[in-house]
C-alpha cells in the first residue's frame, strides 16, 4: 500500500469518527436530555443534528469566540432573541466552530482524493479548497438562525393586522384592553404573535405594567408595525382616549402598507426574472434556433472548403 493511500484511509476514518461523535457523542447529557424533552423540536435542523456536541463545547470554543468576536456575538443574541429559541452566542459559536471543522475534514478529505488522483497537484489549490470548506461550515450556521428568525419576524408582520381587528372587536364588544388580548391568546390558533402575546399577559400577571410589558415584546421581535401597535396602545392609555377605535384605524393602516409592500414586490418580479431568463431561457432557445440552421449549413460550409 503506497503512502498516498494511507493518508486517504487515515482521513476517511478519521472523518467517519468525528461525525459519529459530533452527531451521537453527547446524547447521554444531562442537560442535552432535559432540553431534547422540552424545545429540541424547535431548533433549526443545523442546530438539531450537532445539538449533543454544541452543549459539549458551549462554555470552551463557544466561550473564547464570543469574547474574541464581541459585535458577532451580541448579533446572534439579538438573532436568537427574535427567534425565541433558547440559543445562546455562545451556544451559536460553537455550532459555527463545529460545522466548520466538520466541513473542513470534508474538504481535506477531497484534497486527498484529488493527491491520490493527481500526485503533481499544486498544494496550494489543495489549502483553498480546505478554507473554502472551513469558510461554508462557519458561516451555515450564523445564516440558518439569521434566516428563521427572519421568517418568524415575517409571520409576526403578517399576523399582527388580523390580531389587532380581533382585539379591538373584542374592546367594542365591552372587553378591556387585557381582557380583550386574554381573548385572542384562548383562541385555537397557532402563531409566534400568540406565543408572544401569552408572555405578555404571563408578565403582567406577575406585576409588569402592560405597557412596559408590550414594550418588552417590540424590543424581543423587533418588528416595526408592532412597535407602532405598542405607541398606539401606550399613547391611548396615558391620555384616556378609546384605545379600540385606535386599533381599528391602524389595523386599516397595517394592511394598506402590507398591500403597498406587495405591490412593490410584485413591480420587481419582471427584473428578478431576468437573470433566470439570461442564463437559462435564452441559450436553449438560441441552441434550439440555432441548431438546425448550423446544421444545414455545415455541408455547404464543407462544399465551400
Amino acid at each position: 500500500m503506497e503512502f498516498r493511500e494511507i493518508i486517504v484511509y487515515l482521513l476517511i476514518v478519521g472523518a467517519a469518527l468525528a461525525i459519529g461523535w459530533l452527531f451521537c457523542g453527547g446524547e447521554k447529557s444531562t442537560v442535552g436530555k432535559a432540553f431534547h424533552e422540552r424545545n429540541y423540536d424547535r431548533l433549526p435542523t443545523v442546530f438539531k443534528a450537532l445539538w449533543s456536541a454544541i452543549l459539549a463545547f458551549e462554555t470552551t470554543i463557544g466561550s473564547m469566540l464570543s469574547g474574541l468576536f464581541p459585535k458577532k456575538a451580541k448579533r446572534y443574541a439579538e438573532l436568537a432573541e427574535i427567534a425565541a429559541l433558547p440559543l445562546t452566542a455562545e451556544r451559536i459559536f460553537a455550532a459555527s466552530a463545529l460545522l466548520g471543522g466538520l466541513f473542513a475534514m470534508l474538504g481535506l478529505a477531497a484534497v486527498a482524493a484529488l493527491y491520490v488522483a493527481v500526485p503533481s497537484a499544486w498544494i496550494g489549490f489543495a489549502v483553498l479548497i480546505s478554507v473554502g470548506f472551513f469558510a461554508v461550515g462557519w458561516l451555515w450556521a450564523g445564516q440558518d438562525l439569521a434566516h428563521y428568525a427572519e421568517r418568524r419576524q415575517e409571520r409576526l408582520t403578517r399576523e399582527l393586522p388580523f390580531a389587532i381587528d380581533l382585539i379591538g372587536g373584542a374592546m367594542r364588544s365591552g372587553l378591556d384592553f387585557g381582557a380583550a388580548m386574554r381573548y385572542y391568546t384562548n383562541l385555537d390558533m397557532e402563531g409566534p404573535l400568540r406565543e408572544e402575546f401569552s408572555r405578555v399577559l404571563a408578565d403582567v400577571t406577575l406585576g409588569r405594567p402592560f405597557v412596559g410589558a408590550l414594550e418588552d415584546m417590540s424590543a424581543r421581535i423587533r418588528v416595526k408595525s408592532f412597535a407602532s401597535f405598542v405607541s398606539v396602545v401606550s399613547y391611548g392609555m396615558e391620555i384616556g382616549a378609546p384605545v379600540a377605535e385606535s386599533l381599528r384605524r391602524h389595523g386599516e393602516d397595517l394592511r394598506k402598507a402590507r398591500f403597498n409592500l406587495a405591490e412593490r414586490k410584485a413591480a420587481r418580479a419582471p427584473a428578478v426574472m431576468i437573470l433566470p431568463l439570461v442564463l437559462f431561457v435564452m441559450p436553449s432557445v438560441f441552441i434550439v434556433v440555432l441548431t438546425p440552421m448550423f446544421m444545414r449549413l455545415m455541408p455547404m460550409m464543407r462544399m465551400g472548403h
